[in-house]
């Protein structure tokens, strides 16, 4: 197998991936599957996130006591952001990619969340949105993310994305009377076009000031192969996003667990895990819950985890997969308050969520 070849190799050597541009999630899905490169190998922005204060995961779980906290149980963030908004008509992949933005994706979806579990826990609020934007499926708009990314239109990492991430913060989809920004509120303005806007240069500095609601305050690097890291950063309610090559079927079981198929350069976020003994019992061992941003191309039906309907039903756009076939992926863990204290997400299976 050939040595992939960096970040920072590619950027020296101006061999980014070309331009894509999408008109449909099938056209999105056929580009990854047959070897679009959408997030790319980073082990210097890997080791620059690990360098900073709480940049190791590991150590994180242990200074605030977060060891453990999520053995055994069912965790879920979808329905924090709902149950904060008071809709679920959103924090679906309703709005697929139009171009290979897939990382500040995978990054705005895992900082949506960390907002909604830190707001619903009582540290922080959840902005007003306008209705509109919220009916448009993307009321929490992941564009001026990718503004900040530099180099090329296509193809970024999760690692380079986290870093920004304090820079850029949680940016609710409106018109902006700030010229630099405009219009975020109409979902046919997500194009390539807007994306593409400043990805080469990063946008001008006094942008900054109208963008920056609710900025990362912490983040810490994980992996998908330390799969107790990952499941109590979910438990206590902070936003997964991840890097990889897995791919998946297109088609689900009566549960909505997908089996590995093909290979996907692809971020995506973790919005859930299953470490319950049903999810042994069923499946031999502990389930992530995947949510894609490729719009409807699984259909649209909800699967309830564990086939209750007194949990709400999965996004979507999303899928489960065991946690062994999601193993090795970059990740980055989300915190929009200071560091990661202990917060304890609502039992769903109590139902009554909006």
């Amino acid at each position: 197998m050939a040595k992939l070849k960096t970040l920072e190799q590619r950027m020296r050597d101006g061999d980014m991936p070309p331009p894509v541009e999408f008109e449909t999630h099938e056209d999105c899905m056929a580009a990854y599957e047959g070897g679009y490169e959408g997030c790319i190998y980073d082990p210097d922005g890997a080791e620059e996130c690990e360098a900073q204060e709480d940049g190791v995961f590991g150590d994180v779980v242990r200074k605030f006591g977060l060891e453990d906290s999520g053995k055994g149980k069912l965790s879920l963030l979808y329905p924090a952001c709902w149950k904060v908004s008071g809709r679920d008509d959103w924090f679906h992949g309703s709005l697929s990619q139009p171009t290979g933005d897939c990382v500040s994706r995978g990054q705005s979806h895992s900082a949506i969340a960390s907002l909604a579990a830190a707001a619903l826990s009582g540290n922080g609020s959840w902005p007003d949105i306008p209705d509109e934007a919220y009916r448009s499926g993307m009321p929490i708009h992941p564009t001026p993310t990718y503004w900040r990314k530099k180099g090329s239109l296509s193809g970024w990492s999760c690692a380079a994305a986290a870093r920004e991430s304090k820079k850029i913060g949680v940016v609710i989809a409106k018109h902006y009377d700030n010229p630099h920004i405009g219009d975020l509120l109409k979902p046919e303005n997500y194009k390539t076009s807007t994306i593409a806007k400043y990805c080469h240069q990063g946008p001008p500095e006094d942008t900054f000031k109208d963008l920056n609601y609710c900025v990362t305050q912490t983040y810490s690097r994980s992996s998908t192969s330390k799969f107790e890291e990952i499941r109590d950063a979910i438990a206590n309610g902070y936003g997964v996003s991840t890097c990889g090559g897995q791919g998946y079927s297109r088609s689900r079981d009566a549960h909505g667990v997908a089996k590995r198929s093909g290979h996907w350069s692809h971020a995506l976020h973790i919005a859930g895990v299953d470490d319950s003994e049903w999810a042994h019992k069923n499946y031999g061992e502990a389930l992530f819950l995947i949510l894609n941003s490729w719009g409807h191309y699984m259909g649209k039906d909800r699967p309830h985890p564990q086939g209750n309907t007194s949990i709400p039903g999965i996004p979507t756009g999303s899928f489960w997969c065991t946690a062994s076939s999601f193993s090795g992926r970059d990740s980055y863990v989300f915190s929009v308050i200071k560091g990661f204290p202990p917060q304890k997400l609502p039992d769903w299976n109590l139902g009554g969520l909006i």
